[in-house]
């Protein structure tokens, strides 16, 4: 019987080890900056401890490191772009859409019944704190969708000119229309695919040029908060004056975002050097292996436990030393919670999927095994438009149709669509041809 060592190793032997470290500390420092977020207050509400202590905002600028998972995620979709016709891109829905499903029908419960024995704040949230970080795979999905036009994306000037038109989003946004700043949920964040996908090439720029671009980028977004209409904060609150730097992402962020991938191409041959030891990698590897369905999880159970402690009455003074004994307690029973419940919930959305795919008819499945890839490449793009409505909205009044950013959108009509789309890419569903290769 292998060890788990040797498990972990074999399972991995053909992973970029820094690219997988660097995406699950991105997922990770999400969970751990939720943890740190919330303050309760004498009133029985919870409020962000921004609120509390707002000149806290530089720790958003050490947490807040998604750009770089965009940015390794790009790497890995490489090969993708550069040909979809492989079995990638049905993979890739798979994995993304299937763990979700588990999660969004019990939040379609939770929204249903909390509402009999609680009020409506209360019966609104449970049907949308849940599901609102399912924006992050509905960006993921959309960048598979148009990996093909991101991977030519490759000269400077290219780069340059998304700079631009994201920049653009923003003055329109503080000038013209706030909903317009929503083009930058796909303008910045694509930014740092079609980057990651040059990853190859920038490992080979200079320790000077690449030491002047992030120096470059964290002046700029310095330069930008002290001068422009930006909060100072890289996370969305409204305890600092600006507009939100997340929600939609800003031309801020993007710079921060330059001067992290700066600086993680510099760290490159030092991190690879330090994970290519097996006593470093493994635990890395383990944790990597379920950061994804904790980042799922962590906000449902984080919710239950603040939910706890409001109920409770605690209150201790922001930042004192009962705040930290509470937040780092909360916080193991969440993240320990999200940890257990990982692989359960990847299993339940297979057979979720398996059970929506025996239902569905037979030659409709075949056909998706015979479709092509551009035809997998628009299902990707429809799944990760549905992921980002849903964030948005929620699943609460799942049979209630309202329109959401200028769109259409019904809950159920949504899991019902994401379910289908999971159990269309299930590996058994594609010909045995594909299989095959």
């Amino acid at each position: 019987m292998p060890s788990l060592r040797d498990q972990v190793l074999d399972a991995s032997a053909s992973r970029d080890r820094v690219s997988d470290a660097v995406k699950a500390l991105a997922l990770g420092l999400v969970i751990l900056g939720h943890g740190l977020a919330w303050t309760t207050t004498a009133s029985g509400t919870a409020v962000n401890t921004l609120e509390a202590a707002p000149w806290l905002f530089p720790l958003t600028w050490l947490l807040q490191i998604l750009p770089l998972f965009f940015l390794v995620s790009g790497d890995r979709m490489r090969s993708v772009a550069l040909d979809p016709s492989t079995d990638g891109v049905p993979r890739r829905v798979a994995r993304l859409v299937t763990p979700t499903l588990p999660l969004l029908l019990v939040t379609i419960v939770a929204a249903a019944v909390i509402p009999l024995f609680a009020d409506n704040a209360i019966a609104s949230a449970a049907g949308v704190i849940p599901v609102q970080l399912l924006w992050f795979l509905g960006v993921y999905l959309a960048a598979i969708a148009l990996c093909p036009i991101l991977v030519r994306i490759r000269r400077p000037w290219h780069f340059a000119a998304m700079l631009l038109a994201i920049g653009a989003v923003d003055l329109a946004r503080v000038r013209l229309w706030d909903s317009i700043g929503w083009v930058n949920l796909l303008l910045a964040w694509l930014f740092f695919v079609a980057l990651g996908m040059q990853l190859p090439r920038l490992r080979q720029v200079g320790r000077g040029l690449l030491a002047a671009s992030a120096i470059a980028g964290l002046a700029g977004a310095i330069a930008l908060v002290v001068i422009g209409p930006y909060s100072a904060a890289l996370i969305s609150t409204d305890a600092l004056p600006g507009i939100s730097n997340l929600a939609p992402p800003t031309i801020v962020l993007v710079l921060v975002g330059i001067a992290q991938a700066s600086l993680l191409l510099l760290a490159w041959p030092l991190l690879a050097r330090s994970l290519a030891r097996d006593s470093l990698w493994v635990p890395v590897a383990v944790f990597s292996s379920r950061a994804m369905g904790m980042y799922l999880l962590h906000m449902l159970f984080l919710a239950a436990c603040i939910g706890v402690v409001l109920s409770a009455g605690l209150h201790p003074t922001p930042l004192s030393l009962a705040w930290w004994l509470l937040h780092a307690g909360v916080l193991g029973v969440a993240a320990g919670m999200a940890w257990w419940l990982a692989p359960t919930l990847i299993t339940a959305g297979s057979r979720v999927a398996a059970t929506a795919r025996r239902l569905l008819p037979r030659t409709f499945v075949a056909s998706a095994g015979r479709a092509p890839a551009r035809a997998w490449l628009a299902l990707a793009g429809v799944a990760g438009l549905t992921l980002l409505l849903v964030s948005e909205s929620g699943v609460g009044s799942s049979l209630e149709i309202r329109v959401v950013k200028g769109l259409p959108y019904l809950p159920a009509g949504a899991v019902i669509l994401l379910v289908i789309v999971a159990a269309l890419a299930m590996p058994s569903t594609r010909n045995a041809g594909t299989v095959a290769e």
